[in-house]
């Protein structure tokens, strides 16, 4: 059975998240195996530093575009306001500064999807710029990192607006 194609980008920067952050790449953590999809809740006993990419519950609203007579396009540029939520380790003199150093890596790497490119422009590597193509672009706002609460986390958390705009068609949503 295919994805369609919103899951199919989505898959995809999950395994680019886990892939790309890790200790040999240069970065303070290693997310393999640590970036989730949809998920909302984690239990304590969980391992941090994690990850979790969630739909944004209030979504930015993009009319969709118009076609020729008024019709519906056949491809209408899609925004997915996403919310990247990332899970520190314990410190408890300081608790917010482990989520500041995740918060870092997680940033640098989603720049690296929208910058990937020569100074000619040229994408250096046409498989993490924009995701290989499949989006028209990516814009994050500046992080919010929180300490601990009862409500959200035993540790110090960060979250990200992140927007994903990539061309869809209504009519054939699996069509990537």
């Amino acid at each position: 059975m295919a994805d369609p194609k919103r899951l199919v980008i989505l898959k995809q920067l999950t395994a680019y998240l886990e892939s790309e952050v890790s200790i040999a790449n240069g970065y303070q953590h290693d997310l393999a195996g640590r970036v989730f999809r949809g998920r909302l809740y984690f239990d304590s006993r969980m391992e941090v530093p994690m990850v979790s990419l969630l739909e944004n519950p209030d979504p930015d609203r993009f009319p969709p575009e118009a076609g020729h007579n008024g019709r519906q396009a056949p491809e209408q540029m899609v925004g997915l306001a996403m919310l990247v939520q990332g899970f520190a380790a314990e410190d408890k003199v300081n608790p917010t500064d482990p989520a500041y150093l995740l918060e870092a890596d997680v940033t640098k790497a989603l720049a690296k999807i929208a910058q990937r490119t020569d100074p000619r422009g040229v994408p250096t590597d046409p498989d993490i710029y924009l995701l290989g193509g499949k989006l028209d672009r990516l814009v994050f706002e500046p992080s919010v990192v929180r300490p601990p609460t009862e409500q959200v986390s035993d540790t110090a958390f960060f979250w990200k607006r992140v927007t994903l705009r990539y061309a869809d068609d209504p009519n054939d949503p699996y069509r990537l």
